[in-house]
């Protein structure tokens, strides 16, 4: 029983990035921003997520698998959230957000009880709409510019209103503000 739920836990983890198998899903981030979208925003690096979601309820009450997804999505989580902070690339910082939401939502579904299935869910379909902005709003700023390196593009606001609005509006979403 332990060995099937290590399976498939590293099956899913792998497909949705998480540690140790963190690593791939920002180097993908080379792709063509439409691309880009879809792969992180979308179901490409959802599957692992919504295959433990399927699991829950055969695996949910076992205190080892609880634990293992509080532990993976939790340490994705903080090391993807540390690295995003370091990107010089602006589709860099986008990945690693995406790296350290798959990990929040991982750690969701490990909570005991089940308290954390519903928030995992909406999380799931909220993560979905932000990215996929965020991402074809820095495919605009790197059309625009020339570039999507952070320290080269200050003074956006009077070019891009429009881009800088979405992206304004897509970071609260991210960070979990909603409109008023």
């Amino acid at each position: 029983y332990t060995a099937i739920a290590i399976v498939l836990m590293l099956g899913a983890f792998t497909k949705s990035a998480q540690f140790p198998f963190h690593f791939w899903l920002p180097g993908a981030m080379d792709a063509p921003t439409p691309a880009s979208s879809f792969l992180h925003s979308a179901t490409m690096v959802k599957a692992g997520v919504y295959l433990l979601l399927r699991l829950y309820p055969t695996l949910g009450g076992d205190a080892f698998w609880s634990n293992a997804l509080l532990a993976v999505g939790l340490t994705t989580l903080f090391i993807s959230s540390l690295l995003a902070a370091r990107q010089p690339d602006l589709k860099g910082v986008l990945a690693y957000t995406t790296t350290a939401k798959l990990g929040a939502l991982v750690a969701l579904i490990g909570v005991p009880g089940g308290y954390g299935i519903k928030a995992a869910l909406i999380g799931i379909l909220a993560h979905a709409l932000y990215k996929s902005a965020l991402f074809l709003a820095v495919g605009s700023i790197d059309h625009a510019t020339g570039t999507r390196q952070v320290s080269r593009l200050g003074g956006l606001w009077k070019s891009l209103p429009v881009t800088g609005a979405v992206m304004i509006v897509s970071s609260l979403s991210m960070a979990g503000l909603s409109p008023p």
